[in-house]
């Protein structure tokens, strides 16, 4: 019966192990998708710009070629020309820093819930900890009864696979932490690197 306890247990810490590396992989792959998205609306946004700046400084210069008027007037055409300009490259710039802004925003949420999450599976590795150990401690107990041998051979196993599933688990919430700390660095990077 220990022994399929036992099994039971390290089963079920397997599986909140699994359920924790998704959670991070999927976090991952999330933020990816949104960074991937926000430079694709930079990129599309500053290349209509540009194209609109090309339009100007071609009418522009039609306007100009064409006029015979006096130099007051090309100068008027000239100064509105850059004025439109500037005003189309602030909303620009305004659209970049509020949409990466909004993804900042983002990550920020996905990483609390990626935390929740991750603080809800060590909270369960924890409980499942304890029952490997009060299971140990039961073979430990019963096989204090039984000739010295048996009782050496039961401590080791039980000890073996104590230290193996704490290692298991420390190494698992290391990685998790790992993890979790370069999403967050990556996403203040990202923000310092917007902020400039």
């Amino acid at each position: 019966m220990t022994e399929v306890n036992v099994n039971e247990t390290m089963w079920n810490l397997t599986q909140s192990v699994q359920e924790a590396n998704q959670a991070i992989a999927q976090s991952a792959v999330e933020a990816q998708e949104r960074n991937l998205r926000y430079a694709q609306s930079v990129l599309t946004n500053g290349t209509e710009v540009l194209k609109s700046h090309v339009e100007s400084t071609r009418s522009l210069v039609e306007a100009v070629i064409g006029q015979t008027h006096k130099p007051e007037e090309v100068f008027q055409s000239v100064t509105n020309s850059a004025v439109a300009a500037q005003e189309r490259n602030l909303q620009f710039a305004q659209s970049v820093v509020e949409n990466g802004i909004r993804v900042l925003h983002s990550h920020a949420e996905a990483n609390r819930a990626l935390t929740q999450e991750l603080l809800e599976q060590s909270r369960k590795q924890q409980e499942i900890f304890q029952t490997l150990v009060h299971t140990s401690l039961e073979v430990y107990v019963n096989l204090f009864s039984t000739p010295f041998s048996y009782y050496k051979q039961g401590l080791e196993l039980a000890e073996t696979n104590t230290r193996q599933g704490l290692e298991s688990f420390q190494q698992v919430v290391r990685q998790g932490l790992d993890t979790f700390r370069n999403g967050t660095r990556q996403a203040r990077e990202s923000y310092q690197n917007v902020a400039q």
